[in-house]
């Protein structure tokens, strides 16, 4: 737990402080990235409104020290190769459909993800986070006014079925003091999740059902209205 706290703290620094060997895209236009890559790269620092597009394709290659970082309102879409550090800063979308990445997602950024591999979860700040699919790996670490939005169904928490609504902290404090909790279900790609989680202050997990569901239980709800309105 240590290792990632201390994780947390350089990526705060980096993006206080960018590294001077570092690749910077920021003119607003569309970056395809399928090499390696041995510097720091920085999409959109200290341009705000130019919503550079950066994706990350099979045959990309960032590997630790070096991380990539989304500031203002820049895109980042990974469909393939690897990154081993993600930050998402500002109002910065990153869409994961492939690929391996650790994913800190701070500030206002949205995320979704639908597939590839994520092998390590950090929010912070007011980020949100959705997920519908892909590999989940290693636990969850929720900070602040974070959100991770869960679409799937079978959840249980550490073995006891849950259905559906959120997950908030129990101490209210710094998410490693928190208890260790354990979720699993089946998202709705198929895949399944199984992962502890960790939520500190006002952070919050919230299990959204599938659509088949999230219409039974519409009806149900429907039915129980009229039923009441009838006696």
């Amino acid at each position: 737990m240590r290792r990632k706290s201390f994780l947390i703290l350089a990526v705060l620094f980096l993006c206080a402080y960018p590294a001077s060997a570092s690749i910077e895209f920021k003119d607003g236009k569309i970056h395809n990235i399928d090499y390696k890559i041995g510097d720091y790269v920085f999409v959109d620092w200290k341009v705000p409104g130019m919503e550079t597009t950066v994706n990350v394709l099979d045959g990309a290659r960032m590997s630790s020290p070096y991380i990539m970082i989304g500031f203002e309102n820049s895109r980042i879409n990974v469909r393939g190769g690897s990154i081993s550090s993600l930050a998402s800063l500002g109002s910065t979308q990153v869409d994961i459909s492939g690929g391996r990445v650790v994913l800190f997602a701070q500030d206002s950024s949205q995320t979704n993800i639908s597939g590839g591999i994520v092998s390590g979860l950090f929010t912070h700040y007011s980020s949100q986070v959705n997920i519908s699919g892909g590999s989940i790996e290693g636990a969850l670490f929720l900070a602040n006014h974070s959100i991770i939005q869960i679409f799937g169904y079978d959840f249980a928490v550490d073995g006891q079925p849950f259905g559906y609504g959120e997950l908030t902290s129990i101490l209210g404090g710094y998410p490693h003091d928190e208890p260790l909790r354990h979720l699993t279900g089946t998202l709705l790609s198929g895949e399944l999740i199984d992962n502890d989680f960790y939520i500190g202050y006002d952070a919050r997990i919230v299990l959204v059902p599938e659509p088949a569901s999230a219409a039974i239980l519409g009806l149900g709800s429907l039915f129980l209205a009229l039923r009441r309105r009838h006696l």
